[in-house]
């Protein structure tokens, strides 16, 4: 004869059980609204974004060359200036040399441009709404990513792109609740914690962090696959993709670089065995992830 208070222990267990699953359904489903909420936060700040919005729209299109993509362009002065600054950089090898748009524009490829257009297109260049070298190190994490490439056996240009759209979703979540996106930025123990901290902050606040509404955003607007399932993957546990893996090493990279306060993470982990760890800080001490600062007279 079974015990009652067996039974009832069972019972209690079932119960549990069931009530754990119940809560990992309602956080799933509670995340996927804030994810749809946010896709509808990134369509609205897209449509003050024209200029920006028509040109993800026609770096999609192969017809369109790169004459009439930066005739369009240079409507924008912002993303005109970071088009051409990206150009001259040293990952091209053509520093000082791209000296007009449609040169720029064709240097860096329709792919990039289009990945600087939806950053720019989600409001990550706001005034005051995300910390000034944001796009630079937007920029330290796409050469990172396609100094990395090789090693993952992915195309450089594409994963280049990725790393510029990785953080997209800061934009974003800093536009949905500009006060507290502001405070999780400020907050002394995700100042010291780096990235980790700031991930973990985002899912306290939003039930999301910031690559996955990238992904959603990315999904949204029909970038490739690879791209989105790559910005979905990089922080979550389990599968991961080699272009999560380029990524996620390549976020370490600029870490090291801009936070080398906050505890490190294992590449040849990160990697899967890929890269070590005296490859990624000799790859961080290349990286710029601070603003140039203008000489006095300088324009």
């Amino acid at each position: 004869m079974t015990d009652v208070a067996d039974v009832s222990g069972a019972a209690d267990t079932a119960d549990s059980a069931g009530a754990v699953d119940r809560d990992g359904l309602d956080e799933r489903e509670s995340a996927e609204a804030t994810l749809a909420a946010l896709v509808d936060v990134v369509d609205d700040l897209a449509s003050r974004r024209p200029v920006a919005s028509r040109i993800v729209a026609m770096t999609a299109d192969s017809s369109v060359g790169s004459p009439e993509l930066a005739g369009v362009l240079a409507s924008d002065v912002a993303l005109t200036a970071r088009v051409t600054r990206l150009a001259n950089s040293v990952f091209y090898g053509l520093s000082g040399r791209v000296r007009t748009l449609p040169f720029a524009v064709t240097v860096v490829g329709f792919a990039a441009v289009r990945a600087m257009a939806a950053t720019a297109a989600a409001g990550a260049d706001t005034e005051g709404v995300l910390p000034e070298d944001t796009w630079v190190r937007s920029e330290a994490v796409a050469v990172a990513c396609g100094e990395l490439a090789p090693v993952f056996g992915i195309p450089a240009p594409e994963v280049f792109c990725l790393g510029l759209l990785a953080g997209l979703g800061q934009a974003v979540l800093a536009h949905h609740d500009p006060t507290g996106y502001r405070a999780i930025l400020d907050d002394d123990d995700v100042r010291r914690g780096g990235r980790q901290a700031l991930l973990a902050a985002e899912r306290t606040a939003f039930g999301v962090c910031h690559t996955e509404v990238s992904a959603a955003a990315l999904s949204a607007w029909h970038f490739p696959d690879e791209l989105a399932e790559a910005l979905h993957l990089v922080d979550a546990p389990g599968g991961t993709t080699a272009w999560s893996r380029c990524l996620g090493t390549a976020l370490e990279a600029v870490e090291r670089a801009a936070s080398p306060q906050a505890p490190p993470r294992d590449p040849w982990l990160l990697s899967s065995g890929r890269v070590a760890e005296d490859r990624l800080r000799a790859l961080a001490s290349r990286l710029q992830v601070t603003a140039p600062r203008e000489e006095p007279g300088e324009t």
